[in-house]
């Protein structure tokens, strides 16, 4: 068993995991998306968020690394548990502005369990900063185990600082509502109850976000399915469709050079949608293709779901397919999201250069996001 102990420091009522040495970690909103608890934020794939009561200064803080899921101890006051996927060989424990740092021992292609157990936490909050010679208030134990991933969840709170974190996650708008419901449809979808479950996944609309669709499926087939997806831009024209034909099997034409036609015909369609301001997102095919329209938030959102799952998500544009990114290009996934978000910019025209932008550092003076 792996085991760190003793105090590390706080600031702004947090520290952090990160295993992706390209990033600087997520910002609060982003840890947070979508979770029902408030003290570990596990939405962005390779980086925990972890609140604390303390605002500045030493906190008791204990990482262990286990073979298995450990009893819990009766004495920790708030615990809650989320999923994690390192995203490199290398994960450490950050303080803020990466001031001191601590090597973990976790492998990297191994999903994990975490579990955060928080002790003192009002009584730390009440204090707000913790000078050198004063007593310890708040305690922490992190700890990690081999696991599949699984939703988060609270699995006890007792103080109101905790009580006020879940709450406030819990009121964030909720924009990456149908992402998580897309996710949700593909899992359930390759579970062994098969299309049942898959019709029963949770969806904002009770009907499928996502259109599946086989190699060989027919163009009036594949229209008509996406035509019925929830998603569907309405502005979305089809008056081009009759010119697009596809070849009858015969000496020659193979069911192969069919399968090509459906995948013109899908990055058709993709440019079409693009030029809207939509995105035709496919979720990492396998035997059939598993469609959805998408906003450009939505789908990085989306990318990065699957990211954490070992999956991916791409965009259907004329032409090609975006080729799958790794982590260490991770840049490509703020390509769509620099696209056609600014409220000057409602469509974009097929073909048109896409600038690649880089996100400012942030100031150290400033304060970062905070529980008020």
């Amino acid at each position: 068993m792996f085991r760190l102990d003793g105090e590390v420091g706080v600031s702004y009522s947090q520290i952090y995991v990160e295993s992706d040495p390209g990033d600087f970690g997520p910002r609060m909103h982003e840890a947070f998306a979508g979770q029902s608890s408030g003290l570990c934020g596990a939405a962005v794939p390779g980086a925990l968020f972890l609140s604390t009561g303390l605002h500045t200064g030493d906190v008791g803080f204990t990482v262990e690394v286990r073979g298995q899921a450990p009893a819990l101890d009766p004495a920790w006051e708030d615990v809650v548990e989320v999923s994690f996927y390192p995203l490199s060989e290398q994960t450490f424990l950050v303080q803020w502005a990466g001031e001191d740092s601590w090597e973990l021992d976790l492998k990297e292609g191994l999903d994990y369990r975490v579990r955060y157990c928080a002790r003192g936490m009002d009584q730390a909050r009440e204090k707000d900063v913790r000078l050198d010679d004063e007593p310890l208030l708040d305690r922490y134990l992190l700890q990690f185990w081999p696991a599949p991933p699984e939703p988060d969840r609270i699995v006890r709170q007792t103080s109101q600082s905790a009580a006020y974190s879940h709450d406030w996650v819990r009121r964030q708008p909720d924009d990456g509502f149908r992402v998580r419901a897309i996710m949700a449809q593909r899992r359930a979808h390759l579970t062994p109850e098969g299309p049942e479950s898959f019709r029963d996944a949770e969806s904002p609309d009770s009907t499928a976000d996502i259109a599946v669709i086989s190699r060989e499926a027919d163009l009036q087939s594949v229209r008509e399915q996406l035509t019925a997806l929830s998603s569907h831009p309405a502005a979305l024209s089809w008056d081009w469709v009759a010119d697009f034909c596809i070849p009858a099997y015969d000496a020659e034409h193979t069911p192969d050079d069919c399968v090509g036609y459906l995948e013109a015909f899908l990055e058709e369609i993709g440019e079409r949608a693009f030029a809207l301001g939509t995105v035709l997102a496919s979720l990492e095919s396998g035997h059939a293709y598993y469609l959805a329209f998408v906003t450009p938030t939505e789908f990085e959102q989306l990318s990065r779901l699957l990211t954490a799952h070992r999956m991916s998500a791409e965009s259907v544009r004329y032409g090609r397919w975006t080729r799958r990114v790794s982590w260490e290009e991770r840049a490509a996934s703020s390509v769509i999201s620099a696209w056609a978000i600014p409220d000057d910019h409602k469509s974009a025209a097929p073909g048109a250069a896409i600038t690649w932008r880089e996100s400012p550092e942030a100031s150290e003076d400033t304060e970062p996001d905070r529980l008020a």
